[in-house]
């Protein structure tokens, strides 16, 4: 079994060190696509979103509070149109992520009942920097209308009569506190690249042997372990992507993020995750035992794992459906694992519940797909399908 193992191992590297593209998909196209996603995040922290304010009102308070969001770090106010069809136009054209309307009756609804109502607009087809620049605004609303507040007491009832609130809600984030999305959003966003590639890899090597009519020669000369076989066929990929695996890890740290639970617990997930793909490509390329197809389905399943994952956008309110296509994705426990591990400092053995998941996904795979794909070592009228 070792010296199926080995020459498969060897007859995979021989290959790769003579194509030129899949070479370049195990090496410089995964670098690639790390660093630009790594060059995009690299600000880590929104910043200066910019706004427009529509201020109808046109007294100190619309100007006072205009100053006031223009002071917001997460803000900058850009424009300040006559009216709100003019700030729309901004909107529309994603010059502006917010817009602040500022009533014309503000001042005096303010002077009369005590109370005036500013509106805030905001694009939510932009989630992550409209929900910011949402939540920057509504702070900065709040802060002022205490500050009115305060000073209206003062002038009506004397400095002594001005008091704090009863009740006061204390927020504190626990996990992630600088709110930094190259953190969120890197971490995740690298795995999910490489375990598509790592499974179009998987794939593409599987099939390869099919389409070419190969496998016979490869699987045939094999008296024992076939088996084995296969699986030095996929060592040097998952060799390879665990490398990859510690390079994006290294890369976090290197950006000031420690990991809050265990590094090794990460690897360990990657390892989980990559053979849950592993075991996938067997079942595809088994099931189908066509490459082109096999290919296919694998863009179709694992490029639609971030969208699915459940660690940007929430699965919980989704479709039955969406629930069901979250639940056979490996890679939506590997985010739970990598959440748990990164930032959350989780106890390590709970963990392991996920990896123990993912390797569902590996024996499920295989047990199904490696029978169907070493009886096709067997049957040319197979070979040769695109």
């Amino acid at each position: 079994m070792a010296s199926a193992f080995l020459s498969s191992f060897r007859r995979e590297m021989r290959f790769l060190r003579h194509s030129v593209w899949d070479l370049g998909l195990v090496t410089w196209i995964p670098l690639l696509l790390m660093s630009v996603i790594a060059w995009q995040m690299s600000p880590a922290v929104l910043r200066d979103l910019p706004i427009a304010v529509v201020d109808l009102d046109g007294t100190g308070i619309g100007r006072a509070l205009v100053n006031r969001l223009e002071a917001a770090p997460g803000l900058t106010v850009v424009a300040t149109p006559r009216d709100f069809a003019q700030a729309e136009v901004l909107a529309r054209a994603r010059r502006v992520f917010a817009i602040v309307l500022i009533p014309a009756d503000a001042s005096a609804d303010l002077a009369r009942k005590g109370q005036a109502t500013v509106v805030s607009y905001y694009n939510m087809s932009y989630y992550t920097p409209g929900t910011a620049a949402q939540r920057e605004i509504a702070a900065t609303v709040r802060d002022y209308a205490e500050t009115l507040s305060r000073e209206q007491t003062a002038a009506t009832r004397g400095v002594k009569a001005v008091r704090t609130a009863p009740v006061a809600a204390q927020t504190t984030v626990l996990f992630n506190p600088q709110g930094s999305y190259e953190i969120q959003l890197v971490s995740l966003l690298h795995p999910a690249i490489l375990h598509l590639i790592f499974m179009v890899c998987v794939v593409g090597a599987l099939g390869r042997e099919l389409r070419d009519g190969t496998i016979g020669e490869w699987l045939g000369a094999q008296t024992a372990g076939r088996a084995a076989a296969v699986a030095g066929k996929i060592a040097p990929y998952l060799l390879i992507f665990m490398l990859w695996a510690a390079v994006a890890l290294l890369y976090i740290g290197t950006r000031g993020w420690p990991v809050a639970g265990s590094a090794a617990v990460i690897l360990v997930g990657y390892l989980a995750l990559y053979l849950a793909h592993a075991g996938l490509a067997l079942l595809l390329v088994g099931l189908t035992q066509a490459m082109a197809q096999s290919l296919s389905l694998t863009g179709l399943y694992a490029g639609s794992s971030f969208a699915f994952s459940g660690a940007i956008f929430p699965i919980q309110s989704a479709s039955w459906f969406g629930r069901l296509w979250s639940s056979i994705l490996p890679y939506s426990e590997y985010a739970k694992l990598q959440a748990e591990q990164m930032v959350m400092g989780t106890d390590a053995a709970w963990s392991l519940r996920h990896v123990a998941i993912m390797l569902l996904f590996f024996g499920i795979g295989s047990a199904i797909g490696l029978p169907r794909y070493l009886r096709a070592a067997t049957r040319p009228a197979v070979w040769g399908r695109r």
